[in-house]
């Protein structure tokens, strides 16, 4: 899995993900996550729009981050969530609790 982490406005970050979020692109994630919190952020923007594939390793580490960052008054915000992985977020009910964009400018809105 490619991972690519910007910081593009104080205190919120985008990270881009490419492949397959499962076991393996889930720990990298984990990873990027840990980093983007010891730089202070506290409020990201996952890109998925090059994300084919989710399992529910992936998902995991996706709440946890939401879970951590709200719990610090921010937000994790999903983008471009396509039809394989949106239909496991729809199963879950996960669409309900993340909130999911089509573009990084409507995720940045009311940040």
């Amino acid at each position: 899995m490619y991972i690519e982490q910007r910081e593009i406005i104080i205190r919120i970050g985008i990270i881009s993900l490419q492949g397959r979020l499962d076991e393996e692109g889930a720990d990298q994630l984990a990873k990027a996550l840990e980093q983007q919190s010891e730089r202070g952020v506290n409020s990201l923007l996952v890109d998925l729009h090059r994300v084919n594939f989710i399992n529910s390793t992936g998902v995991a580490v996706l709440v946890g981050g939401m879970k951590q960052l709200r719990a610090k008054g921010g937000d994790l915000r999903l983008i471009g969530l396509q039809p394989g992985p949106r239909s496991i977020f729809e199963l879950m009910a996960l669409d309900k609790v993340f909130t999911i964009f089509e573009t990084e400018a409507e995720a940045l809105l009311g940040l």
